[in-house]
């Protein structure tokens, strides 16, 4: 049976069991901002999982018949990140009935060359125009439906859109944040990309972060996403697997995909 933790305290004692850099996007949840952790002994977590949006962190110790337990009352619906000891027993457990693949880990600690930043910037074509999301703009963003962006966009969000005349065509904007920073998420419409759009948006959202002395991490769902992020100056850590359910895939459900970055 499993607990949620709230305390601080006590999301502080899970948090070594996530160090590895495939569970950055959790320490969320930990620093107590999204999301919710949840163990199988709140005094003595041997396992603990982290729910943000539509991924499941998970890491510790617990053997395959309470584990397939624990994920099938509570953790199906979600995109699972374990640890490589649990991702065994995952793969194990369900063979032929869930899917693998991957996602690219980003180092996090970051020098930009700002002069290459503005010059991106300076690149998109002169019938587009960046603008700072203001709350306005965020209402919008998650009235269309365009993409993934923070709640409570006045106090936690900063990004930007792309704007062709009043069409929305591009968002480069915080999604998950943490304490010291943000994570960011990147779309543009099919239609546009491939015109310097997603370069200068992440370039713009950047140089802000930047200035307010936020952290920027970056996680790729892709090699087009890898590649942008080597481009605004990031480099590339490591691949991870991610597993989902076959029956999510085949009644619709949609990969919650951070990062799918076109230029």
């Amino acid at each position: 049976m499993l607990s949620g933790i709230s305390n601080y305290n006590n999301l502080d004692k899970i948090r070594p069991l996530f160090n590895d850099i495939r569970f950055y996007m959790g320490n969320s949840t930990l620093d107590g901002l999204m999301g919710q952790a949840y163990v199988d002994n709140v005094l003595n977590p041997h396992i603990a999982f982290l729910v943000v949006r539509k991924y499941c962190f998970m890491s510790g110790e617990l053997n395959e018949e309470k584990l397939k337990s624990i994920i099938d009352k509570n953790f199906k619906n979600y995109v699972l990140i374990p640890s490589d000891n649990l991702k065994k027993k995952i793969e194990n457990i369900y063979q032929n009935s869930i899917v693998k693949s991957q996602r690219y880990s980003i180092k996090k600690e970051v020098v930009f060359n700002k002069n290459k930043l503005n010059d991106m910037i300076n690149k998109l074509p002169q019938n587009l125009k960046l603008i700072r999301i203001n709350k306005n703009l965020s209402d919008r963003i998650k009235k269309e439906n365009f993409i993934n962006i923070t709640d409570n966009y006045e106090k936690n969000g900063i990004g930007y859109c792309c704007m062709h005349e009043n069409e929305i065509i591009g968002v480069a904007s915080s999604n998950i944040f943490y304490k010291d920073g943000i994570e960011v998420n990147i779309k543009v419409k099919e239609n546009y990309r491939r015109k310097g759009i997603a370069s200068a948006m992440a370039a713009n959202l950047i140089l802000d972060c930047l200035k307010e002395n936020k952290k920027i991490s970056w996680d790729a769902a892709n090699m087009n996403s890898v590649r942008l992020a080597q481009k605004l100056g990031f480099e590339f850590d490591s691949a991870y697997d991610i597993y989902e359910f076959w029956s999510d895939i085949l009644t619709g459900y949609e990969l919650f995909v951070l990062f799918l970055n076109y230029e």
